[in-house]
Formats: structure tokens, C-alpha cells, sequence
């Protein structure tokens, strides 16, 4: 079975609360999962902030800082999963670009995420590694099963029914 590969595309923010995403990885991995985590983004490469924590959490190996990519559907297409671990947040386009994508996500429930995500991923409360730990693992439990095929093809129908341009231009 492959590595599961988890991204997060964000600016560096601290409304982004990569640390809470880090800290949700360590806890990932001290129950043992495997996986690989790409950051991707504006700041996010040589952020020594990032690199102490990673290094502190001894969580290295398991992820690599990317810096801005001019391609995100190509990284999108890549993801098992994506996250979204932000403090706040408006509309999270990110969120409905992964969708469309048939990437599923785990995300905190801020803004308009529950709304973009109908039941089609992992809602958790903000500022909770713990809580974003657990889903991650849920998620990470599931890929490959049939569930998790349905669930992403639910995704992808979601984006295209409720967000369509034309659906856009109508409201």
C-alpha cells in the first residue's frame, strides 16, 4: 500500500495555524500512521518557524516545505487528503478546489468550510490538534475502500452542482 500523501496549500498565516497542523501530524504519527505531508505556499519554504517545529516534533521525515506553485491543480490531483487547519477564514476557495480535485479534506469549521464541505469530509473545531489528529486518522484509515471512492466522486458532484460558474452567475 502507497504512502498516503497529505497536503496543506495555504499562504504562511498565523491565521492558518500551520503549528496546529504540525503538532496534529506528530500526533498522527505517534499512533503510528504512516504518511507524507507536503506545505504548500507563499513563506512557507525556509520558514524557520516551520523548520524548529518540524525538527522539535521530530516529524522531519514526514514532511517537506514547498514554497508557491504556479500548478495547484497538479498538486491537487497528487493529495489523498487535504487540510485545512485555519484559525479563520472567509470562503476557503482551497476548499472547493480540492473537492473539484476528488481530494477530500479535513478541515476546521471555520467560515463557509462546513458549508463548502457539506458531508463530504472531515469537519473539526478550530485550535485543536487533537481533534484534527483523530480525523486525519479516520481519513487516512479509509483510503482505498469503497467508501472512500464514493466519498471523493461526492466531492467532486458537490463542487460542480452547488458552485458551478453558471450557479455562481445565477446567484
Amino acid at each position: 500500500k502507497q504512502t498516503p500523501l497529505i497536503g496543506y496549500v495555504a499562504r504562511y498565516d498565523l491565521l492558518k495555524d500551520h503549528l496546529n497542523l504540525l503538532k496534529a501530524l506528530s500526533l498522527t504519527k505517534l499512533k503510528g500512521k504512516i504518511f507524507f505531508c507536503i506545505l504548500v505556499g507563499t513563506n512557507i519554504n525556509k520558514n524557520q518557524i516551520l523548520l524548529d517545529q518540524i525538527k522539535k516534533l521530530k516529524i522531519k521525515n514526514h514532511i517537506k516545505l514547498l514554497g508557491p506553485i504556479k500548478n495547484v491543480s497538479k498538486i491537487m490531483n497528487s493529495l489523498d487528503i487535504h487540510i485545512q487547519s485555519s484559525k479563520s477564514e472567509g470562503f476557503p476557495n482551497v476548499i472547493a478546489e480540492a473537492m473539484a480535485h476528488k481530494t477530500l479534506c479535513v478541515a476546521t469549521n471555520v467560515g463557509d468550510t462546513s458549508y463548502i464541505m457539506g458531508k463530504n469530509g472531515w469537519l473539526v473545531k478550530p485550535k485543536s490538534s487533537t481533534s484534527l489528529a483523530r480525523a486525519i486518522e479516520i481519513a487516512i484509515n479509509e483510503i482505498g475502500t469503497k467508501n472512500w471512492n464514493k466519498r471523493r466522486n461526492l466531492a467532486r458532484k458537490r463542487i460542480q452542482t452547488k458552485f458551478s460558474i453558471n450557479k455562481m452567475i445565477n446567484s
